[in-house]
């Protein structure tokens, strides 16, 4: 650390600086507040960034929701599509295997009838 040479000073001199009224002025307290201020400016504006970004990101979110609801509720749709025709079909199936006996019933039938004509 370097020290300022100092002059030697009369008896007069210093019996006025001992008496003189100074008020003590830090240098760098003024920038202290506008540091802060700064600090809290640059804070709230990430904040706000990454509010907006997190909005952004929860609507995109929603429209994705939505249209895996939409998508969802189309293969619910085709599903219940699919059941009513394995029901219809099943049905269908029933009824023709009950008229084929009965086809088979009455061949049969007819060919005893054929027999005894013979």
């Amino acid at each position: 650390m370097i020290w300022r040479r100092t002059s030697a000073h009369s008896s007069r001199e210093l019996l006025r600086a001992e008496h003189r009224p100074r008020v003590i002025r830090p240098r760098r307290l003024p920038w202290l507040p506008l540091l802060l201020l700064a600090m809290i400016a640059g804070l709230l504006w990430l904040r706000h960034a990454d509010s907006s970004a997190h909005a952004q990101h929860v609507e995109q979110l929603a429209t994705a929701n939505q249209a895996l609801q939409a998508t969802l509720a189309q293969g619910r749709l085709q599903r219940q599509e699919i059941q009513a025709t394995n029901a219809q079909l099943l049905r269908r199936n029933a009824e023709l295997s009950a008229q084929i006996k009965q086809l088979q019933t009455e061949l049969a039938f007819f060919r005893q009838q054929k027999k005894k004509a013979h």
